[in-house]
């Protein structure tokens, strides 16, 4: 009897066991995902980030970003819930991951926080930025657009810095114009060649003795600068990072007579506009840095009415009242000053032409050689140019706007014996608002006094 019980009593027990493991293995939350991460660490911008996701439930288990986004330059592994990258964007970034298998899924609100880097040295000096002291290319200072910190640099020395790409344009220069400093630029880990400047350093894009390059981003990209002394100089300079100017033709910079204003050009284009007076105006650009080209686009038209190239000063005509004029400028990189300015010619060449109306008579003495020039501004009448005087075989070419290769009267041909006797005459119609530059030169070896007249 006592056998009896003893047997009874161990199978109640297994009975008991088998029912627990039973109860287990048929546990629902052991099979759907739960996401066991509760927070994540926060990054730098330009410096590495790795942290992997975790969860509970049955595997495989795969990953993705349910809403929000993660900071730019992140990544999140499907298949092993690895964020990843290198952040180029400062800020605190909120987004829900979502774990699933076959069996279901679970999600997770959480948020990644990236800063700008604390303060480090620089080289031989002091700036802001992280990741370094600057001493060398791995421990280059990281540096973000609105950059602008001091260094100290020895005759022999050199700094590193780090930018992480963004996409767009960026300016890389320096101020002070105490130290010959130069500028080499290197993107990702290429050391051999440099990255701008047609595989040439900089030395004199900036102002004196500054430094300066410009160019287009790609995103995520680290690229390294490099700066160093020349000629023997030694001293503090400042390092800058910005962005070029960006405007666009429906969002231009307006301006007037007067205006005298620096900008920042990277193989990129600057809008500006102008109101007529009814005066003639210059449209200027200077500076031996950036070589510029300007086109100025009259009213909505998208073709241009002037134009200049790099070998020009800039471009100047007798503007219409009330009339809008957009100012096209094109260049490399580097910073150019833009003048607008009322002005008069003295009629020794085209750009310097002197201003005439219907009207006008007035006597000129031209060399052999020589040449004269003159303005008029159309009025939608005709118009006749004429010299008098019979002394100079004179000869006259007419061009409407800003063609300076074709004669706009007399089928392409200059004038020379449409007047009486050894002088020249042109008539035409004009366009109202045109303005028509005039050429008078001397043929047949003579030279002295004539009269031109407009009428």
């Amino acid at each position: 009897m006592k056998n009896f019980f003893k047997i009874f009593g161990i199978i109640a027990i297994l009975a008991v066991i088998g029912f627990s493991m039973a109860s287990c293995n048929n546990e629902p939350d052991q099979v759907v995902p739960k996401i066991t991460t509760e927070t994540l660490p926060n990054g730098v911008v330009g410096t590495a980030y790795s942290q992997t996701l975790t969860a509970e439930g049955e595997k495989p288990i795969t990953w993705s970003i349910d809403s929000g986004t993660l900071p730019a330059g992140l990544t999140l592994a499907e298949r092993t819930g690895e964020i990843s990258g290198t952040p180029t964007t400062s800020g605190s970034y909120t987004f829900t991951v979502k774990a699933a298998n076959t069996k279901g899924n679970d999600t997770k609100k959480l948020t990644i926080t990236i800063t700008n880097g604390s303060t480090g040295n620089g080289g031989n000096g002091n700036g802001t930025g992280s990741g370094g002291s600057g001493t060398s290319r791995t421990n280059a200072i990281l540096v973000t657009v609105g950059n602008s910190s001091s260094h100290t640099i020895n005759s022999s020395g050199e700094h590193w810095f780090k930018f992480v790409g963004t996409g767009d344009p960026i300016i890389f220069e320096t101020r002070g114009n105490v130290v010959d400093t130069y500028i080499e630029v290197y993107a990702g880990d290429n050391s051999n060649t440099y990255s701008w400047n047609d595989g040439a350093d900089d030395d004199n894009s900036g102002g004196g003795s500054n430094a300066l390059v410009s160019k287009g981003t790609t995103s995520g990209t680290t690229y390294y600068i490099k700066i160093t002394s020349r000629s023997g100089t030694s001293g503090n300079y400042t390092f800058v990072v910005s962005s070029p100017t960006s405007n666009i033709r429906t969002n231009p910079i307006t301006v007037m007579v007067g205006n005298s204003s620096s900008h920042i050009i990277a193989d990129g284009t600057h809008w500006f506009i102008f109101t007529g007076t009814g005066d003639r105006v210059f449209f200027e650009t200077e500076g031996d840095v950036v070589k510029t080209n300007m086109n100025i686009y009259l009213g909505d038209s998208t073709s241009s009415s002037y134009s200049k190239n790099q070998s020009n000063k800039g471009i100047n005509f007798i503007t219409v009242s009330g009339t809008t004029y957009y100012i096209r400028i094109t260049g490399n990189s580097g910073t150019y000053t833009f003048n607008v300015r009322n002005g008069t010619g003295d009629g020794s060449s085209r750009y310097n032409a002197k201003e005439i109306t219907k009207g006008y008579s007035s006597s000129h003495t031209i060399s052999y050689s020589g040449e004269i020039w003159f303005m008029y501004q159309g009025t939608g009448e005709p118009v006749t140019f004429k010299t008098t005087g019979n002394v100079v075989d004179t000869y006259i070419e007419v061009y409407a706007g800003d063609n300076s290769s074709t004669y706009s009267w007399n089928d392409g041909a200059d004038d020379d014996n449409s007047g009486e006797g050894s002088n020249a005459l042109v008539n035409k119609g004009t366009t109202s608002g045109t303005t028509y530059t005039v050429k008078i030169t001397p043929r047949s070896g003579t030279s002295g006094s004539f009269t031109f007249v407009v009428e």
